[in-house]
């Protein structure tokens, strides 16, 4: 597992590195200009959704385990996985909206059937694991935490509110819609108000996070040294674990956008991994190394050791609001992953009821995961989401010449010298959506 997520963490700061560049980091240089292109009225609902699937219990409990076993210095390559995981993740929901229909087709262009299919089968392996068993566990550990209420109970009702979402048909885009910002702009303003009582320590804690970074293994030395450390493995793994940049899962839940143009779809990537990676993890990350420092009890569990750390403020009742923030977070992110898991499997042309078979396949899962150790679980989704990342980046690597024409088409530099209807497929691609003079133009130079 340490040489599959090393080898992952590297193509992930490869790819990322290449798009960084060949989009001229754009949203950084122009970050308010790049949100007022991104298309709210068109594609606000379908990011939400895939929102929902990233800020998951990653946030909390993965952002422990990374500190447990990294120390602080797996903060930084969480950063700098994110750094670099804006434009990968921009790139493959632009690439995916050529198909309109997720990864695994783009790959089959890419790479063949044999890839398609066998990153189909790891995709609903890894909704069933990491969307559906830890969720449910982190769900059933903070309920159990702050009153002691039994796994199987927990597991029992979020298969049953699960199966009621999913079968009754409730719009998931819309639940996503208000769910999503409300736990988000909650889960802040109480890690805010904890970092606020520590403000003074934010410089020594700063300083453990960057001195840590890079201790390097003495007996590999050099650039290795520190690539093989647990503080870049868990930094880099949980990092990916939380926002899924390169993963393919998000281009399921973008392709049901009626957005014409693909690049501006593919803007919300960057909103996606900048929320998730670089406003709750490191939330997270600093309420627990400013209140408990990098020396945790790995016996707490993830759960536990926030509920600690938020104990500085809430006392006694940290254990229920984080409990709370907990569910919200880990149920929108069940919603999602149960979409892409009927999604992905219209890739084997299924039918329709074979997509209510996997529902209660999945809704098993859920009770499954809460009674049971996460521990293999979490080794298994990581093994699966590094697999998955290495299919599905290297299929984006293939076709960068055609995101990069879409890009700089509708919303880089070059955009007032593109005709109307300019494709930006390549030969083996379908032919993106024409577009207007007018549409054209609101994309104009950054």
């Amino acid at each position: 597992m340490g040489f599959l997520s090393t080898l992952s963490a590297v193509l992930l700061i490869f790819t990322g590195c290449y798009f960084t560049f060949a989009f001229r980091a754009f949203y950084l240089r122009r970050p308010i200009r790049t949100l007022r292109m991104m298309p709210m009225s068109n594609g606000i609902k379908q990011m939400l959704l895939s929102l929902g699937g990233t800020v998951g219990v990653g946030n909390i409990s993965g952002v422990a385990v990374a500190i447990m076993l990294g120390g602080a210095g797996a903060v930084f390559w969480m950063w700098v996985g994110a750094f670099f995981a804006m434009a990968l993740k921009c790139a493959e929901i632009t690439l995916g909206m050529f198909y309109r229909h997720g990864a695994s087709h783009y790959i089959k262009q890419a790479l063949g059937s044999v890839a398609a299919t066998i990153f189909t089968l790891l995709l609903v392996a890894d909704v069933i694991t990491m969307g559906g068993m830890i969720q449910a566990s982190a769900i059933s550990e903070a309920v159990f935490t702050a009153y002691g209420i039994s796994p199987l109970v927990s597991g029992v009702t979020i298969s049953v509110l699960a199966a009621t979402v999913f079968f009754f048909k409730i719009d998931l885009f819309r639940l996503s819609a208000y769910v999503v910002p409300i736990m988000s702009v909650g889960y802040t303003i109480a890690s805010l108000s904890v970092i606020a009582l520590f403000l003074n320590n934010i410089p020594n804690v700063l300083s453990s996070i960057f001195k840590s970074a890079f201790c390097f293994d003495s007996a590999i030395g050099g650039v290795l040294g520190f690539v093989f450390t647990p503080a870049f493995r868990q930094g880099m793994v949980k990092g990916l674990f939380s926002n899924e940049a390169g993963c393919g899962t998000a281009p399921l839940a973008h392709a049901a956008s009626c957005e014409k143009s693909p690049a501006k779809q593919g803007l919300f990537g960057i909103l996606e991994v900048f929320i998730d990676t670089l406003l709750m993890c490191t939330l997270t990350a600093f309420v627990i190394l400013l209140t408990l420092g990098s020396d945790i009890d790995n016996h707490d569990g993830g759960v536990g050791v926030c509920v600690r750390a938020f104990k500085s403020l809430f006392g006694g009742a940290s254990a229920s609001i984080l409990a709370l923030f907990v569910f919200l977070f880990a149920f929108s992110a069940i919603v999602s992953f149960g979409y892409y898991g009927t999604q992905c499997l219209s890739f084997f042309n299924c039918s329709e009821k074979g997509k209510n078979l996997f529902l209660i396949v999945f809704c098993m899962a859920l009770l499954a995961g809460a009674v049971a150790t996460p521990t293999i679980v979490w080794s298994i989704a990581d093994a699966v989401i590094c697999v998955m990342l290495l299919i599905n980046t290297t299929a984006v690597f293939i076709f960068r010449k055609s995101i990069i024409k879409a890009h700089y088409t509708h919303i880089g530099k070059y955009s007032h010298n593109a005709s109307k209807t300019r494709s930006c497929s390549s030969g083996r691609m379908k032919k993106e959506i024409p577009m207007s003079d007018t549409e054209i133009k609101r994309g104009s130079t950054l």
